[in-house]
């Protein structure tokens, strides 16, 4: 794996640890607050709501000028957002601060992600981009094991600030490394071909093996929303300790590491799809378990099935992207995938909100392990439409560089 990309996969780390953090101590201080679900589904939607309005122009843009400045501009603006309730204590102001930090949050976070993701696509070649994926996503995995349970024992021992202070400092670390040790490592642009006629973003739609992969994956973010979301309020409604639901949620990103892990493994046995199609099945599995149980350990036990199954999705998804969008347009690809994904973030809570204040947080479970069993049908006839397998493409496109390579002789 190419230095580079290592370091990329470790700012993400970094940067995401104050992402999470900021996150979940937000919810945690609303909810401490005696805000309802349906409050803190509001402010956990405006965490996507800026990032749906915007995601295709930032892909398109990110296209354009390469990834230097977006990831420097995303980081810039976490720094304002996980700063907000840090310096306006919610006591004193409410719960504004708390609506202001998701929302701009959110779009700084939008913009590091994207362009990190295309990076790796960028800098990675058909034999190991599934694998690299797999190396990120375990990035993510590590920031959303630690985040959530280092906030829980601050929140319980030292207070809400504390844990705010945790999330600033560690977005001011990306954000020196980025500049001092990242940035000049960077390319300046993709080096890819321009689109000279684009007849609109929701083109990419009208392909079928595009359209496939977004669906999948907006389905699949409606499942990691829920767990990052529900799992609070089903915590607190059952009478879980901070540092209990913080331990829970770092269980999940524990199983999303451990599997991932062995990614590589599995890619050499399962196409992108039919890891996918699984990820669904035992994921639907995992929800309809959830309300059956409210024991710490049991629930932790739960949380591990659930991550083991979204975990594997993420670096399958992310390799698909990559292959199957039309050429020079991977970052508006990404856009449209991110716009439909923060669609799921803003709607989706508010409707798991004002649904767990009506029929309960364990009812909620049980809807979307439904959804989740018909979604793994559908993912199932989908590596059909796909434009091939994993293995026939590595194949493919190793004979292309080897034509190249002969035509540049």
């Amino acid at each position: 794996m190419p230095l580079t990309i290592i370091k990329i996969i470790l700012l993400t780390v970094v940067v995401q640890i104050g992402c999470v953090s900021s996150r979940v101590s937000c919810s945690l201080d609303a909810l401490y607050e005696k805000a309802t679900a349906l409050e803190v589904g509001v402010m956990m939607a405006l965490f996507a709501f800026v990032p749906a309005l915007f995601a295709i122009r930032s892909g398109q843009w990110i296209d354009s000028v390469g990834p230097k400045k977006p990831v420097l501009i995303g980081i810039c603006i976490m720094s304002v957002a996980v700063f907000l309730p840090l310096g306006f204590d919610v006591k004193t102001f409410g719960l504004w601060p708390l609506y202001a930090s998701c929302m701009v949050n959110g779009l700084g976070f939008m913009l590091v992600q994207m362009t990190n993701q295309q990076l790796v696509g960028h800098l990675s070649d058909a034999k190991n981009r599934t694998n690299n994926f797999a190396f990120l996503a375990m990035g993510y995995s590590a920031a959303n094991l630690s985040a959530p349970i280092a906030s829980g024992y601050l929140i319980d021992h030292l207070g809400f600030q504390s844990a705010y202070a945790m999330a600033l400092c560690s977005v001011i670390i990306g954000l020196v490394a980025f500049v001092l040790l990242i940035r000049s490592k960077l390319p300046s642009s993709w080096n890819r071909p321009k689109v000279v006629k684009r007849k609109g973003s929701f083109e990419l739609m009208g392909i079928p093996h595009v359209r496939n992969v977004l669906i999948a994956s907006s389905f699949m973010s409606m499942a990691w929303d829920l767990q990052s979301f529900m799992i609070p309020v089903y915590g607190t409604e059952i009478g879980l300790t901070a540092s209990e639901v913080g331990w829970i949620l770092g269980v999940f990103a524990a199983a999303t590491f451990f599997v991932r892990l062995f990614m590589p493994f599995i890619s050499r046995h399962l196409s992108e799809w039919q890891t996918i199609t699984c990820a669904f099945g035992l994921g639907a599995l995992a929800y309809a378990l959830f309300p059956l149980f409210s024991g710490f350990v049991m629930l932790s036990a739960v949380a591990f099935l659930l991550g083991m199954a979204l975990g594997s999705s993420q670096p399958n998804v992310m390799s698909l992207i990559h292959t199957e969008s039309p050429p020079g347009r991977t970052g508006e690809a990404l856009g449209l995938r991110t716009m439909l994904l923060n669609m799921c973030h803003t709607t989706l809570p508010i409707i798991f909100g004002a649904a767990g204040s009506v029929i309960g947080a364990g009812a909620v479970f049980y809807v979307v392990a439904g959804l989740m069993g018909g979604v793994s049908v559908f993912t199932s006839r989908c590596e059909k439409q796909s434009l091939s397998r994993s293995s026939e493409r590595v194949v493919d496109e190793l004979e292309k560089e080897r034509q190249t390579r002969s035509s540049e002789k």
